[in-house]
């Protein structure tokens, strides 16, 4: 029996959920491309996705059909319940597609309509249009709208017992990287600090790499390259994910080092306050949108409106390299979608004033429930200064 992330039953009754809205929007099959989507339906846990692996998914019983590497082949058998494992060998005229026609013909599949999974790192463009070249005439490739997606919003408490554990790692890691912070240390370090806590506390290697901005890099929303020595008067921008069995749970904090200015003390008060806002109303029946208004509002009041970003936050889940990111939904203004019992989402208040160079940045893992959000990770009660 493979050791698989969830119960038997589990991972059943998502396969036959997804058959049933597949028959009701009219589709024969699906062409499952996401990582993740192969880890919710069957368990199956590899990196392999990068190349060209497709599962085929049919309305009726029949079993699904993967289509990997032969790397990925034990993997696939013993991490996943899927049976019927197909391979494609490189060559120099490989094409991948064309084993998957095969397949598509062998379950009497041309001729139909069938649901591509488009937004996933697991379809490079290449391979799209491989995939439209080889079946063209032979069957009907439609979007899939984000199908699975969707599905994996509202999480089991299964999944929510996951993420617990990953953001129980987290505040272990939140408190060994303030710990670490320190004149004249390289900011890499803190790095190592909070890698160090989560690995060893038996969580996953993060599915994309943290941030940990320091000086005047503090004001990017990306990490970069090249580690940088912290200074006595220095800040550090910190947002990172801890994954526990794929499941990611997100935090954003700030480090001052030195004396801290009273611009750089306003603007905490500011995004403290504004996350607090945002956070009281994730109730059921509450948009995203209406989310994204509060955080416009509160720093549009603070005078931050030319430094603020264009989302403030999106669903956590369970992903795959490069990205924590379980989008969509992301919280944008005009974003319909409304809280249920059962999401998870990261909030963070971001403010890189490229005015002035100061940086500030704080959010939270919350779960949406019946009542009151649960803030799933904890933040220090005051900004971390270090003198």
């Amino acid at each position: 029996m493979p050791n698989l992330p969830f119960s038997l039953d589990e991972h059943l009754g998502r396969q036959a959920r997804l058959r049933r809205t597949l028959k009701e929007q009219g589709f024969d099959a699906m062409l499952v491309f996401a990582q993740e989507s192969h880890f919710w339906l069957t368990g199956y846990d590899t990196g392999g996705f990068v190349y060209f692996q497709c599962a085929v998914v049919t309305t009726d019983e029949r079993p699904i059909v993967l289509l990997t590497r032969r790397p990925d082949l034990l993997q696939a058998r013993q991490t996943s319940m899927i049976e019927d494992i197909r391979i494609w060998w490189d060559a120099e005229d490989a094409n991948p597609a064309r084993d998957l026609k095969a397949i598509l013909e062998e379950l009497g599949l041309a001729g139909k309509r069938i649901a591509v999974e488009l937004n996933t790192h697991g379809l490079t463009g290449w391979n799209l249009w491989r995939l439209q070249k080889t079946l063209n005439g032979f069957c009907t490739l439609d979007n899939d709208d984000h199908m699975i997606r969707r599905m994996r919003l509202i999480k089991s408490p299964a999944e929510i017992a996951y993420v617990r554990k990953a953001a129980a790692l987290l505040d272990r890691s939140l408190e060994a990287v303030i710990a670490t912070a320190r004149p004249g240390v390289m900011d890499a370090s803190l790095t190592a600090a909070y890698l160090k806590v989560v690995l060893e506390g038996g969580g996953d290697m993060p599915p994309n790499a943290p941030l940990f901005n320091s000086g005047p890099r503090a004001v990017y929303g990306r990490g970069v390259s090249q580690p940088r020595i912290l200074e006595p008067v220095d800040q550090i921008l910190v947002e990172y994910p801890v994954a526990y069995r794929r499941y990611n749970a997100k935090t954003e904090w700030m480090i001052v080092l030195g004396p801290v200015s009273d611009r750089q003390k306003y603007m905490y008060d500011a995004a403290r306050e504004t996350l607090e806002r945002m956070t009281v109303i994730a109730r059921p029946g509450t948009s995203l949108g209406e989310i994204f208004d509060v955080h416009a509002d509160g720093l549009d009041k603070a005078g931050f409106r030319a430094h603020r970003y264009g989302a403030t936050g999106y669903s956590l889940g369970a992903t795959f390299a490069p990205t924590s990111m379980d989008v969509p939904p992301m919280i944008y203004s005009g974003n319909p979608t409304q809280c249920q019992p059962g999401m998870i989402l990261f909030y963070h208040v971001m403010i890189g004033d490229s005015d002035t160079g100061y940086a500030m940045g704080v959010g939270h893992t919350l779960l949406v429930t019946d009542g009151a959000p649960e803030v799933l990770t904890a933040l220090p009660d005051e900004l971390t200064v270090i003198t």
